[in-house]
């Protein structure tokens, strides 16, 4: 199978690496989205702003907590110092770099696999250059079990 085999073309909500990080969190809420391609003014595609991503930019590093764990047990004072910043933030400052896309021909087996090896759940599908959709971890497994285990 391929990725045009299980995907369906739609208008893509987008950022860019400007927008700030409280508009992206509410697009990501409004439109019920695990993630969005970032692209610059030209549309290219370069970064993913991800749920994760927005997860990890309001809580500490795991090995920060570790070297100064009395520094988080105001958890209230955390917790507002999170929303100062996030209000400030830029997608860029926060957004995954680390951008794999696929085209309508790429098997889909493949996008799964580059998506385990990179922890990435969500890949901008591409054609001619143009940001076309997104294809997600979930329906490639769907699709895969669907085919194979039903």
């Amino acid at each position: 199978m391929k990725v045009k085999d299980i995907f369906t073309p739609s208008e893509v909500c987008t950022c860019t690496p400007e927008t700030l990080w409280s508009e992206a969190a509410a697009l990501l809420i409004e439109k019920q989205l695990p993630a969005v391609p970032v692209v610059d003014i030209n549309g290219n595609v370069v970064g993913v702003l991800s749920e994760k991503d927005l997860f990890r930019a309001l809580f500490p590093l795991y090995k920060d907590w570790m070297e100064a764990p009395h520094a988080y047990h105001d958890l209230e004072t955390m917790e507002e110092e999170a929303r100062a910043t996030a209000l400030s933030r830029t997608v860029r400052e926060i957004m995954s770099s680390r951008t794999l896309t696929a085209d309508l021909e790429t098997p889909i087996l493949k996008v799964g696999a580059l998506m385990s090896a990179s922890g990435i759940h969500q890949v901008p599908v591409v054609q001619d250059g143009k940001l076309i959709g997104m294809v997600g971890r979930k329906t490639i497994y769907h699709a895969i079990l669907t085919k194979y285990f039903n």
